[in-house]
């Protein structure tokens, strides 16, 4: 069984990780960071352009940043990673409550927390995520993302809107759904259904 305390304690290693990474960055590592807060993303053509270093600079600087958590990979260089700020969702900057965490380990290493099921289905549509943990809405445990049952729409909303709820259990789900509506999904499915709602385009 899967205990929050430990993930939790994990969670806090990986911020105490995160600073003392920060603080090992050289000057130059420490410019390339605010050009890309001020950037978001950048390319590792860019770098060597902007800083007239060599590739293999550009991509020791770009890793130094990647293992200090603070940016991700793209295709082409890297972009700034979500704020891993403590008790802060890293989609919507809310609180973190622990009835509904959402947390994700992404392919760097790195982990995410998200406040609810619904930033964090958000966060499994835009980052590189490996695996995922949601807390189960009932019962408050933590269960693997992608065996959860995820009610969406429901008239029940604990946090982001619109709703989505977890459940480690299906049956729990569909019972639970009878008396307060919403649609029963799987992970991929409730991950779509985010994305589609979210989204500005038609």
């Amino acid at each position: 069984m899967i205990n929050i305390d430990n993930i939790i304690n994990d969670y806090h290693a990986c911020q105490v990780f995160y600073n003392l990474s920060m603080e090992n960055l050289s000057e130059r590592q420490q410019m390339l960071l605010e050009w890309l807060k001020a950037q978001n993303s950048v390319s590792v053509s860019e770098i060597e352009a902007h800083f007239s270093i060599s590739p293999a600079t550009a991509y020791r600087d770009v890793r130094a940043l990647i293992q200090a958590g603070a940016a991700v990979k793209t295709f082409q260089g890297i972009k700034l990673a979500p704020s891993s700020q403590e008790g802060k969702c890293a989609f919507c900057n809310g609180a973190i409550n622990e009835r509904t965490v959402f947390i994700f380990q992404l392919q760097d290493g790195s982990q995410r927390k998200a406040c609810c099921p619904h930033c964090g289905l958000m966060g499994i549509s835009q980052l590189d995520v490996v695996s995922a943990l949601s807390s189960d809405f009932l019962h408050g445990r933590m269960v693997n993302a992608r065996q959860a049952t995820f009610l969406v729409e429901s008239s029940v909303n604990l946090c982001c809107a619109p709703s989505v709820l977890c459940f480690a259990s299906q049956d729990e789900a569909l019972n639970f759904q009878k008396g307060f509506g919403g649609q029963c999904c799987s992970l991929d499915e409730a991950a779509a259904w985010v994305r589609n709602i979210m989204s500005i385009h038609d």
